[in-house]
């Protein structure tokens, strides 16, 4: 900070100030992240294709000759591995990004589609 001189008048903001402010506004012009709100409509679609997954893996399971129990949890997995490869693929694609939003919705489909084949027999 300068000093005051005793003819001069004294300005507070001469000193970095300008600077300061054009930084500021530098920084909030960047670009920002992409909005993810947590209702959406893809999220809708990430609860559904869960949903369906699960239960249409869990339907081949008992095809195939599996428990109830241990076709619904097959479904569950094959469902959260279909969901982290869809979000892996988000994040490395340069148009995308994972969203664990995203994950929240599959999640509650995988659950919701379990739960409804734990009740079939």
């Amino acid at each position: 900070m300068r000093k005051h001189r005793p003819n001069a008048p004294y300005r507070p903001y001469d000193d970095h100030s300008a600077m300061t402010i054009l930084l500021c506004l530098c920084l909030s012009i960047a670009p920002q992240a992409p909005v993810d709100p947590l209702f959406a409509e893809d999220k809708a679609f990430h609860f559904a294709s869960s949903f369906a997954a699960t239960t249409l893996s869990a339907s081949l399971g008992r095809m195939a000759g599996l428990e109830p129990r241990e076709a619904a949890l097959t479904g569950a997995a094959a469902a959260g591995l279909i969901g982290i490869a869809k979000e892996v693929h988000d994040a490395r694609s340069p148009a995308g990004h994972a969203s664990l939003r995203d994950l929240l919705w599959n999640s509650a489909g995988i659950a919701a589609g379990t739960a409804v084949m734990l009740q079939v027999d």
